[in-house]
């Protein structure tokens, strides 16, 4: 029980979190993360040819598999590994199905009954890419967001986001919360992404366990979440012991395909080493939550989302809500999604003159990174395209979708 409501109170209320850094990967090779000069990433599979470092690495959008030049000390040892046949630094634009190797394609081309922005229909076919596919090794279906660019940040005439900066900087001033100022983002490259959050069962196949609170051998830990004094103060809801016990005991069955929670960042991170996935950048995310959409929400907030309105108080089996035009289910509540980002109120503001494929900033104060889409007790001040996570070092509402690149 103490540990469940200790992850609760984390849920809605800002922790410091210093993520993990990828620097103890490379204590054995002697390297230092500065001798890199690149960002913070799982890096594996090293060879090294004169001033050359090859290696597949789980860096945001890929961004760093392939080759890194620079020049090291003569007394770093370098791990054998594999390296490209022919090293080309420039990322890959365009793809065949038969270059996916990771993928299995199950429709080349959009069904307009699931892609209704006729926008991104037409750029989903100038790729020239498949359009919906399964990962072999997890068996996540995914679906192609292709380049384009867009208004990230608090929509015109959000007052909800003008409450919840005023309403942050008033009781956790150290996050510095700040949706704005609305800037344009260019995305040049198309990526995939999960067309649903990551199930139990999806995260079970391959981490081996389940983190999870909802799940049938917890109905008692359920209870006593829903029962603590803190619950009850965030919610406002009170309920007898047996109402609570109810409530669990259904909470606790056929839950393999609700998504996955309790996981922190760092936990997306060994999933990525282990599958070759990745996750998506803020700027992706919010791109393919909004599906061209430039309002608060890509549709009405009960309708899309199950949150402290609709669900009952525990998690749904992903994919039950309406999609946006894009196809993509629950970007909007059901967990909070990690993202790759460094959590930073203020870093929009350096973007406010437009950003190119934006990565985040280079630290953060908080230690933490950035959640997305709000979670099962989100209300509909948090239930919006712009709405951020910052931080928040994981809770009871989070979990994650993976990213891939052609």
């Amino acid at each position: 029980m103490k540990k469940y409501c200790t992850i609760l109170a984390l849920l809605l209320i800002c922790i410091y979190c210093k993520a993990q850094s990828s620097e103890q990967n490379l204590k054995k090779l002697g390297i230092q993360l500065q001798d890199l000069n690149a960002p913070v990433a799982n890096y594996v599979n090293y060879v090294r040819t004169g001033n050359l470092i090859y290696f597949a690495g789980s860096g945001p959008d890929n961004a760093y598999n392939g080759v890194i030049k620079e020049k090291l000390g003569k007394d770093v040892t370098i791990e054998e590994g594999p390296a490209p046949a022919k090293p080309n630094p420039k990322p890959v634009t365009a793809a065949t199905a038969s270059t996916l190797s990771w993928a299995e394609v199950l429709e080349q081309n959009p069904d307009p009954k699931v892609v209704t922005d006729a926008d991104f229909f037409k750029r989903i076919k100038k790729t020239k890419l498949p359009w919906r596919v399964k990962d072999k090794s997890t068996g996540m279906e995914m679906l192609l967001v292709p380049p384009g660019k867009f208004m990230m940040g608090m929509s015109p005439g959000d007052t909800e986001a003008v409450e919840l900066e005023k309403s942050f900087a008033e009781k956790r001033p150290q996050w510095k919360y700040s949706e704005g100022p609305q800037h344009e983002v260019t995305i040049t490259k198309a990526f995939y992404l999960g067309r649903t959050e990551v199930t139990q069962e999806q995260w079970m196949k391959v981490m081996g366990e389940n983190p999870s609170l909802f799940q049938q051998s917890n109905a008692k830990q359920i209870a006593e979440v829903y029962l603590s004094e803190y619950f009850i103060e965030v919610t406002k809801i009170k309920m007898t012991a047996e109402e609570a016990k109810s409530r669990a005991d259904s909470s606790a069955k056929a839950v393999k395909f609700n998504p996955v929670e309790v996981i922190s960042w760092d936990d997306c991170q060994k999933f990525c080493a282990k599958t070759g996935m990745i996750l998506p950048t803020e700027a992706q995310w919010e791109y393919a939550c909004r599906a061209g959409v430039d309002k608060a929400t890509y549709g009405e907030f009960d309708q899309i989302s199950w949150n402290i309105n609709t669900s009952n108080l525990t998690t749904h089996s992903v994919g039950q809500k309406a999609p946006n035009a894009l196809g993509f289910y629950d970007m909007i509540g059901n967990v909070w999604e990690w993202t790759n980002d460094w959590s930073d109120g203020e870093y929009y503001k350096s973007c406010a003159d437009g950003v190119v494929d934006p990565m985040g900033p280079a630290q953060s104060e908080l230690g933490s990174h950035v959640s997305r889409g709000g979670g099962w007790v989100t209300f509909a001040s948090r239930g919006r395209a712009s709405s951020r996570g910052l931080g928040l070092g994981g809770g009871l509402s989070f979990g994650c979708r993976f990213a891939r690149t052609p």
